[in-house]
């Protein structure tokens, strides 16, 4: 079979994971592209890659590149969307996808017009503990579900362009717990209404804008959700903590990553989801290539990342407001 040929726009950390996983998975020949044509050849060297790049839009213009994994800060992903798809390569689009609803609106129309596949690198749709979970919950293991609770805090100081608050458009629930919001989306399924609070304690930020949130969610199906997501909280496990379905018949503890599950309910069970892939980097990848192959739409499309991103963005019309604030989708 014919190998895909993957450009990756920005050469930064985020590149270099993406290119170890690419390089596990065969049947992909890299291509990088930076501002910098020595950045991009060294990773070329590094990752074994077929090519390499000094302008964003020599990369998308180049009739070797099948598809482009943009891995730029989000505030460059409109300008960088137009150019894949105004090239006529398939898009894969680093998390969060845009930094407001109306910057995804703009790469929605510049995928629909060009007619290419577009999706949305977001690894936790396809974390193997969402399915085990999902799985347990469609079952019926423990009823219906009431309430779910996911616990991610720990210690982190963004650098880099991650600490300018123009280029993130957000704070640590945009760029890291948008993740945790598709993660609940998953677990509790359409979100109706968002309310969100912060600490309001003396305390030194640990960057220049909201550094965590509470968020309280509830569901279409009339369940209520919980995320708690923080920079600034000492989290002494290396990350690691605890999470919680609550269901009508019996619960889910779960370490938040997925490293193993608890089902206690009509049956009980000790899951240990799998650690190959614990944070669904591979198969997000898989998936896309085969969208690529295949011509098809990707699961994680820009109409699931809308989805979350209006969760992200009630979630700050709340803290503004003080009060749950209904979920809108559109711009």
């Amino acid at each position: 079979m014919k190998p895909v040929r993957l450009c990756l726009l920005g050469c930064g950390k985020v590149a270099r994971t993406h290119s170890r996983v690419a390089r596990s998975l065969g049947g992909i020949e890299l291509l990088y592209a930076s501002r910098s044509l020595e950045k991009a050849e060294a990773y070329r060297q590094h990752y074994g890659g077929v090519g390499a790049f000094g302008s964003y839009e020599a990369a998308c213009a180049d009739p070797r590149v099948d598809a482009v994994f943009i891995c730029t800060p989000q505030a460059f992903h409109v300008e960088h969307t137009r150019l894949a798809a105004g090239g006529g390569k398939a898009v894969i689009i680093e998390k969060p996808v845009a930094r407001t609803l109306a910057e995804l609106a703009e790469i929605e129309a510049a995928v629909r017009t060009a007619g290419v596949i577009a999706m949305v690198a977001e690894n936790y749709h396809f974390k193997p503990a969402v399915r085990v979970l999902r799985e347990h919950i469609a079952r019926g293991d423990i009823g219906q579900v009431l309430f779910v609770e996911l616990n991610r805090a720990g210690r982190q100081r963004p650098t880099g362009w991650r600490a300018d608050p123009t280029l993130m458009g957000g704070g640590a629930l945009l760029e890291g717990g948008v993740h945790w919001v598709n993660y609940l989306c998953r677990l509790g399924g359409a979100v109706r209404e968002v309310c969100a609070a912060r600490p309001e304690v003396d305390r030194p930020l640990v960057a220049p804008f909201e550094d965590g949130l509470e968020v309280l969610v509830r569901f279409e199906g009339g369940a209520v959700g919980k995320l708690l997501h923080a920079w600034s909280v000492t989290n002494r496990l290396a990350g690691l903590g605890l999470s919680k379905i609550y269901g009508t018949e019996g619960n889910i503890t779960f370490e938040s990553n997925g490293l193993f599950a608890l089902v206690t309910g009509r049956r009980t069970r000790l899951r240990f989801p799998g650690v190959r892939d614990l944070m669904g980097y591979r198969a997000m990848l898989r998936h896309f290539i085969d969208c690529v192959r295949q011509g098809r739409e990707p699961d994680m499309s820009l109409v699931a990342a809308r989805r979350d991103l209006a969760v992200v963005v009630a979630a700050y019309r709340s803290l503004e407001s003080r009060r749950f604030e209904p979920l809108a989708t559109e711009n």
